[in-house]
């Protein structure tokens, strides 16, 4: 599970947020709502003013990026010098494990990869693609997509497929979109506005 209760300030904008997430949860809200913020914190690139995160029930509001058990992916998490298969267990090389090439060929199959060349020939939405396997083959805790799917060809089914590959390995997810009817894809889902965050409700298909 992860839980945050926190409160800080940058400039004028001010986030009072209060979440407790299992499994796969989407976080809505226009641009400037304070999600990015939001998931920042909870990743430790943001430090909170008051207020704690915890992660699986330990209290990591001090702990270091590294030693959270967090990995969080922006539409800019990659490395565009690298090939794709060596990207694809850089993360999990970083926290000592090893996945296996059968594990590593069906997360390609599932989110749709199927090139093994340097990054940076990839599209935009191939690129997103690459750092969201890389995330999950690292096997964290906690897993924080920060509007990549929004601009990803077949989002639905890739949302889908993404879900269904965390929960098997019991990493929980939260994604944040602009759309809240991506909401439905999701476990539950809290919308953000003006830095407050209100929730959590489960949306049905339309």
């Amino acid at each position: 599970m992860i839980e945050a209760n926190v409160r800080t300030r940058l400039g004028q904008f001010q986030l009072a947020a209060e979440l407790k997430a299992t499994g796969v949860t989407c976080l809505s809200g226009r641009n400037g709502s304070g999600k990015t913020t939001l998931l920042r914190a909870i990743a430790g690139f943001l430090r909170v003013e008051e207020g704690f995160v915890k992660i699986g029930g330990v209290d990591v509001t001090r702990f270091p990026i590294e030693s959270r058990g967090v990995v969080m992916v922006t539409p800019s998490s990659c490395f565009p010098h690298m090939n794709v298969d060596p990207h694809l267990i850089w993360g999990a090389r970083l926290r000592k494990t090893s996945p296996s090439s059968e594990e590593v060929s069906r997360v390609k199959s599932e989110l749709g990869i199927d090139y093994g060349g340097p990054v940076r020939n990839l599209s935009l939405g191939m690129r997103e693609r690459v750092a969201l396997a890389t995330a999950l083959l690292a096997s964290p805790k906690a897993i924080l997509v920060d509007d990549v799917f929004t601009s990803l060809h077949q989002r639905e089914e890739v949302i889908a497929s993404y879900s269904r590959l965390v929960t098997e390995r019991g990493i929980d997810l939260i994604f944040s979109c602009q759309d809240e009817t991506d909401g439905w894809l999701a476990a539950q889902m809290y919308r953000m506005d003006n830095g407050s965050i209100s929730g959590p409700k489960r949306l049905e298909k339309a």
